[in-house]
């Protein structure tokens, strides 16, 4: 059965189902294992420590300079002391969603857990994160019963305006017990100068991060390298005390006859960066071992498996083994020894050693990481992996393929830059990839990009079935304009019937799909009976997105409502509320669908007041989400229906305004949308007229009446008209008994209710 989840409902929000695990979750949320290897720096402890009594620390420096090390030995030598967080970012957590459940998973396996529903807020949203996931975080940390430390390693990769937004959002936030480490190679795009000026910020810098003389004479003791003082001091001078310098010369000198003449000779100069990897570094290692290297160059992160499947042979764990026990710039990334990463400096030198030697075997080798990470279910980096292979059509089928999955997952930012990072080719024109840039134009609200990619898509109606499942290019197009609507209701219905007659089979989304745009444009255009019979179909389906059904359900009850069977509208809004509650959906704008539902028949059967307290909730959400047209008109009319029968006139009128804006977008196929407006019009205008004052006010009272609505004294009023206290004390004993009124406050209420002011 195909039970791939479609984004969906009419206002085209991203779906909040929690992204799932990260591939490499364990390899991101574990820091880097102590080793023998490394060097006691207990002055950078001490540094480590100072800074962590601010709320943020920053280690800044370029790489090779032992960054991650540091904050590697500090969590070593203090573990017992505080909670911590660990998350090794990258160029995808640039996605809102993706960065914030790393966070949120890594804080609740170190012991800091948040309420149940906060995946529910890890949309991708700033407003959201802001409202949702990021106070919960800060809770969290408040409530532990510790000091929590998070620690963002890498942060460089982290240009998202959005992610820092939200990041300094965090720092603004922060508990007394927490605590943010962040670990780049440049400075942060955080403002820093107003976390300096508040005392908020500890720096540990290149400098500081330098080694000493004894520093660097512990390695070289640890590598067996015996180098005089003044060879040492001459090293470090060479070297500028940077550590990757000085931990490749240890690996050169190691086994030398006489250190200290190499160090005269220019050991530690630039050439340690480039031919000096491959004249000493590799040249003392296997063949087999060189190539290994060099070959896994071309992935970020990888375990034996893939290492295999790279290199089409066999063996990898044991060199992994081997290159681990040799300590040579690989990073292991859990806490198993599954997964690992060279260091980020011997990365790069070794891939532009790769482009040397195998320059022609690169694109070959990216698409055998492409193959086994697709085999393995790993998308995102098979999509990374064919673009670096040079093969964009097969990148572009296989985000046409997964694109539903991972908006779904409440990662659409990612889709979105896998479109952009992708391009476009006129001679490569992909149909799959245009359908799913119009998917996610449509769930954006881009309405002029929608259109540019419908165009571009004339021609190739019959062109399928697609790789995420649907019929064909015609009958995505269809389905786009039928959930979404921009098109207006006419065309609404036009592409319902169309897509009704292409997606046939009952276990795809897109039949489920389908079938509610036909039953909401029954709905419409005031064909009750129709819709319902369309939106049963939706509800029956197994296969239909959450969202979808809970908008079908939604439509259902509001429709059995018009029909005056009420009973089986409440339980038709209460099923769309419990998949709303039981799936954590209460923070998308679709979800609004079922409180408008329920709020009708809440009021259908008396309960104006808990019916307004339903739509309120419900408005909070639209409020939130600008995007849609249907959904808010839908709401906004229920609940000006609603304020009428509660009396509350003011907002009735303010609802009516609202929707009569919104109503006249469509000229065309809005006679019965029209209707339902005029009945509440009508409905209002009745209940003003029983409440309109059996006398009329005269021209003083009404006066007297406008000024009574501000702050001027009885006196004052007098002064303004230039009447007495006593004359205008007269006038409004008249005007009160007039309007059924006991105080100013309550005459000013009950005249503005009757649009006399």
């Amino acid at each position: 059965m195909y039970r791939s989840r479609a984004e969906g409902g009419v206002d085209g929000a991203v779906l909040p189902r929690r992204p799932p695990v990260d591939a490499f979750l364990e390899a991101k949320l574990h820091w880097p294992r102590e080793r023998d290897g490394w060097v006691d720096r207990a002055r950078l402890l001490d540094a480590f420590d100072a800074s962590t009594r601010r709320p943020v620390s920053l280690v800044a420096a370029p790489a090779g300079y032992g960054k991650t090390t540091l904050a590697a030995q500090w969590l070593a030598h203090r573990r017992g002391e505080r909670i911590a967080a660990w998350v090794s970012l990258d160029a995808a957590d640039n996605d809102p969603g993706r960065l914030w459940t790393h966070i949120v998973t890594a804080l609740e396996r170190a012991g800091s857990p948040l309420a149940s529903d906060a995946g529910a807020h890890v949309s991708g949203r700033s407003s959201d994160l802001a409202d949702g996931v990021l106070p919960q975080l800060v809770n969290a940390m408040a409530a532990a019963p510790t000091d929590v430390v998070l620690i963002l390693d890498d942060f460089h990769y982290l240009q998202s305006a959005a992610c820092r937004e939200q990041v300094m959002f965090l720092i603004e936030n922060l508990p007394d017990r927490g605590h943010l480490v962040i670990l780049s190679r440049s400075d942060p795009g955080l403002r820093l100068g107003r976390l300096r000026a508040s005392g908020m910020l500890g720096e540990i810098r290149a400098e500081q991060l330098r080694f000493t003389a004894s520093e660097a004479g512990a390695l070289m003791t640890a590598e067996q390298v015996h180098l005089s003082e003044p060879g040492l001091a001459a090293l470090v001078d060479r070297t500028e005390g940077w550590p990757a310098g000085v931990y490749l010369a240890s690996l050169s000198l190691s086994g030398r006859p006489d250190p200290d003449e190499l160090v005269r000779n220019g050991a530690g100069n630039d050439r340690f960066v480039t031919s000096y990897f491959s004249e000493e570094v590799l040249s003392q290692h296997s063949e087999q071992l060189r190539d290994f290297i060099i070959t896994m160059s071309v992935l970020d992160r990888f375990c034996a498996p893939l290492c295999d499947a790279v290199a089409e042979g066999t063996g990898s764990a044991q060199l992994l083994a081997e290159l681990e026990a040799g300590n040579l710039f690989l990073v292991p990334l859990d806490g198993e020894g599954r997964w690992f990463r060279f260091h980020h400096l011997f990365a790069a030198v070794a891939r532009s050693e790769l482009d040397v030697r195998h320059g022609d075997l690169v694109p070959l080798l990216h698409e055998r990481a492409a193959r086994w990470y697709r085999a393995n279910g790993h998308v995102d980096e098979a999509i990374i992996h064919l673009r670096s292979a040079g093969q964009r059509r097969e990148a572009a089928e296989l985000v046409a393929a997964n694109w539903m999955t991972f908006v779904d997952a409440g990662r659409a930012p990612t889709v979105a830059a896998w479109l952009q990072s992708l391009g476009r080719d006129g001679d490569d024109f992909v149909p799959a990839e245009a359908v799913t840039a119009a998917w996610m134009a449509a769930v954006f609200g881009d309405e002029a990009g929608l259109a540019r990619h419908v165009h571009s898509l004339e021609g190739y109606a019959e062109h399928g079935p697609l790789p995420d499942g649907s019929h064909s290019v015609g009958s995505a197009l269809s389905l786009i304009e039928t959930v979404f609507g921009y098109g207006g209701p006419l065309s609404m219905r036009a592409a319902a019937e169309r897509a009704v007659a292409t997606e046939t089979d009952g276990l795809t989304p897109f039949y489920a799909m389908a079938h509610m745009g036909f039953g909401h444009a029954a709905f419409i255009s005031g064909e009750l009976n129709r819709a319902v019979e369309h939106l049963e179909k939706v509800r029956m389906s197994e296969a239909s997105p959450d969202i979808i059904k809970v908008m079908a359900l939604s439509l259902y009850s509001l429709a059995e409502g018009e029909l005056g069977r009420l009973e089986r509208s409440r339980e038709l809004a209460e099923s769309a509320l419990e998949i709303v509650e039981s799936n954590q959906l209460q923070v998308m704008p679709q979800a609004a669908a079922a409180f408008a539902a329920l709020g009708q028949v809440q009021a259908a059967f008396g309960k104006v007041d808990d019916a307004m307290d339903t739509l309120e909730q419900g408005l909070a959400i639209r409020r939130r989400y600008p995007i849609g047209f249907w959904g808010p008109l839908h709401h906004v009319m229920v609940m000006a229906r609603v304020a009428v029968q509660a009396e509350r006139v003011p907002l009735a009128q303010e609802l009516l305004s609202d929707l009569a804006a919104r109503m006249s977008r469509f000229p065309d196929g809005m006679s019965t949308m029209r209707a339902r407006q005029a009945a509440i019009e009508a409905a209002l205008r009745e209940q003003l007229a029983a409440q309109a004052p059996e006398e009329e006010l005269t021209t003083r009272e009404l006066d007297i009446l406008q000024l009574l609505q501000g702050s001027l004294s009885i006196r004052e009023i007098g002064d303004e008209l230039r009447l007495s206290p006593n004359t205008v004390k007269s006038h409004a004993k008249a005007l009160y008994r007039k309007l059924g009124a006991h105080s100013r406050d309550e005459a000013v209420a009950t005249a503005r209710r009757n649009q006399l002011i």
